[in-house]
């Protein structure tokens, strides 16, 4: 039979191990990893000018340091404030590849620099928290949008001035060597993006929409339309990946009729 005093060692051991518990329960709480509110990575094409190149996005608490890592185990990218500015710290970051011409480095080269699969994204914070993120990288890339208007060399109706296209569909052979459109259907366009700029003009006159994927055409504003002024512009298609395809066009808007 046990004595109160064997009781009593027991139930103190026993709330000892209860207090480490907790205690032991609170720091790994307090070592979980941050989550970056948004971390992305996508590889945008042009089919006009025939080239393609890598895009790295991430938002989140000020950090004074991130690197991204490949699914190979390869850091892809690192950035780190330095000096004072360390103590202030970063919120987001984008950076873009160089985008060699198909020309000079073919499509499939070009995407054996950047590999499918998953991307983690690893930091601290400026309170020495650490901060990480995951993206995944496809080779599904949508084709360039086929522009219907404005028609090449024709100019564009201010009294319509409308900008069309044909629903993306496919997407491109990642086995041609020029990024072709291929026969295969791509995934899910989640969006396109109509980019418009008058030149020559100061300041700047720029429009940016993004356009619901039903949609296949939009239609300028009478504030937008300049007779007789240079244009250009840069339709998006975007694949549920985050992959985009741009397609580039020029055009002259015409003149009122009397």
């Amino acid at each position: 039979m046990r004595s109160l005093l064997e009781y009593s060692g027991y139930i103190s051991s026993l709330l000892l191990v209860l207090v480490l518990s907790v205690s032991i329960s609170s720091e790994l709480v307090a070592m979980e990893p941050e989550e970056l509110e948004d971390a992305e990575i996508r590889i945008e094409t042009n089919a006009s000018d025939g080239d393609s190149g890598l895009q790295i996005f991430a938002d989140g608490d000020p950090w004074k340091q991130i690197k991204v890592t490949g699914p190979n185990g390869n850091i892809v990218y690192s950035v780190s404030n330095k000096g004072e500015f360390k103590k202030l710290g970063s919120t987001e970051f984008f950076t873009e590849s160089n985008e060699p011409n198909y020309a000079d480095v073919p499509l499939p080269e070009i995407l054996s620099f950047m590999p499918e699969g998953e991307y983690e994204f690893e930091g601290f914070t400026i309170e020495n928290k650490k901060i990480v993120g995951l993206a995944e990288l496809t080779h599904t890339l949508p084709c360039g949008p086929e522009i219907t208007s404005p028609i090449e060399s024709v100019d564009l109706d201010p009294d319509m001035p409308v900008i069309s296209w044909i629903e993306v569909t496919n997407k491109i052979d990642t086995s041609s060597p020029t990024g072709d459109c291929g026969d295969e259907e791509v995934g899910e366009i989640i969006h396109y993006e109509l980019i418009v700029e008058i030149l020559d003009t100061e300041p700047e006159q720029k429009l940016t929409v993004i356009i619901p994927p039903i949609f296949t055409s939009y239609e300028l504003s009478q504030d937008f339309v300049i007779p007789g002024a240079e244009y250009k512009f840069e339709v998006i298609a975007r694949e549920e990946s985050g992959n985009q395809t741009i397609t580039e066009g020029e055009f002259t808007m015409g003149n009122n009729n009397p």
